[in-house]
């Protein structure tokens, strides 16, 4: 499912915090949107999944306005994993990650056999099998993380959208998650900090700064030195090669702390 956003600006506060941000994801593709805390990402987000009504634009899937859908199709459409979900309900991992298949029922429709495979094909791919009877309330940070990739991963949407996914994850399951979620085939939109996790899994990144898209292109030719210093205010190493580089970071000033490591690497492509 194709994916725009067109001329969009978002207002809180009074405030424009995306300006007239115009984007396109082709379906099936993985793009990561990039930029400093208070650049626009989550609430450019938003407006995929109404959580916000842009003040100007239009955001369509597959050229339908998704203001115009209704809640029913809009969450049959698009799926959202959140940063810091709400968890505190008194549920089991296996009840919340079938919450994912509520779209797909008519009102008050019971879970079937193929609700049930669905959810445990979910939860597998996730790695939380062995927490389906835990309360969701007794969980991790991390845990509740994936069981939240598992309720979206039983949604079965075509279009994926990934708030600081890693958020609470170790580097393992950092990877793992992207792993995933890249391998599906589905159009994924994801808030990322983490610029070696957009490098490594995303075919093209978005980088916005005070509210407005600065660059959009394949992660190696977008992540200069010259933009990572402007826009995120870091000293860059660059390692490995032109076409599959690795960053990593120190402070402006020259400070005495260690280079920030890399996270660890495999070889992927980008889409120009």
């Amino acid at each position: 499912m194709r994916v725009e956003f067109d001329d969009v600006t978002v207002a809180l506060g009074g405030r424009d915090v995306v300006q007239q941000a115009s984007l396109t994801v082709d379906s099936g593709t993985v793009v990561g949107l990039v930029g400093p805390n208070g650049s626009g990402k989550s609430s450019l987000l938003r407006t995929l999944y109404r959580a916000l009504k842009p003040r100007q634009g239009t955001v369509r899937l597959d050229g339908q306005d998704v203001q115009r859908l209704s809640g029913r199709q809009a969450a049959r459409a698009v799926a959202v994993m959140l940063q810091d979900p709400v968890t505190d309900f008194d549920l089991s991992v296996q009840e919340t990650v079938l919450l994912g298949r509520a779209p797909h029922h008519a009102s008050f429709g019971r879970d079937t056999p193929d609700d049930l495979r669905i959810v445990d094909e979910a939860m597998r791919r996730a790695e939380i099998t062995d927490l389906a009877d835990r309360m969701v309330a007794t969980l991790s940070g991390g845990q509740r993380q994936r069981v939240m990739l598992a309720r979206a991963l039983a949604q079965e949407s075509p279009v994926l959208v990934l708030d600081e996914p890693s958020n609470h994850l170790d580097i393992s399951h950092q990877h793992e998650l992207m792993s995933t979620v890249r391998s599906l085939g589905r159009t994924v939109i994801a808030a990322l900090h983490d610029l070696n996790l957009a490098t490594q899994y995303c075919d093209r990144v978005v980088v916005l700064a005070a509210g407005r898209i600065v660059a959009a292109g394949p992660p190696a030719r977008v992540f200069s030195p010259e933009l990572i210093r402007t826009t995120f205010g870091v000293d860059v190493r660059v390692l490995g090669d032109a076409d599959d580089p690795v960053f990593a970071f120190r402070r402006l000033d020259g400070g005495e702390g260690q280079d920030v490591p890399p996270s660890t690497r495999t070889e992927s492509s980008v889409r120009t």
